[in-house]
């Protein structure tokens, strides 16, 4: 499936970190392996708890950055985790899968040792 991914500065920074740390070139890759990972660990209210899914910075501050295509059961399951937890509205379909993908950011910003990411 694919979409406008939305993020923030504090985003692309963490993606920026996970290219360097894996040797990966493209941002795609990156929140791929960054989604997979986490859908695979099955603790979504580890990754998307309240703490995490709060704004930071401007809540609704986050600016396409590149067209995303993730697998389709991936992209139902995030669909689904938005539709479970406590976010606020989006516009549109694109925003709310990509707020559940910086929360996945967060996540492994905050706690990387929680997360395999090889």
């Amino acid at each position: 499936m694919k979409f406008e991914l939305s993020l923030k500065s504090t985003h692309q920074d963490i993606i920026q970190e996970l290219k360097n740390k894996l040797s990966l070139e493209s941002d795609q890759d990156i929140v791929k392996k960054a989604v997979e990972s986490a859908l695979q660990m099955k603790s979504n209210d580890l990754i998307f708890a309240t703490e995490r899914e709060k704004c930071v910075g401007g809540c609704f501050g986050a600016t396409p950055c590149f067209e995303m295509e993730l697998e389709e059961n991936d992209y139902q399951e995030l669909k689904s985790v938005f539709e479970k937890y406590d976010f606020e509205d989006y516009d549109s379909e694109a925003e709310a899968i990509s707020k559940t993908i910086r929360c996945i950011l967060n996540f492994i910003d905050q706690e990387p040792e929680s997360i395999n990411l090889q």
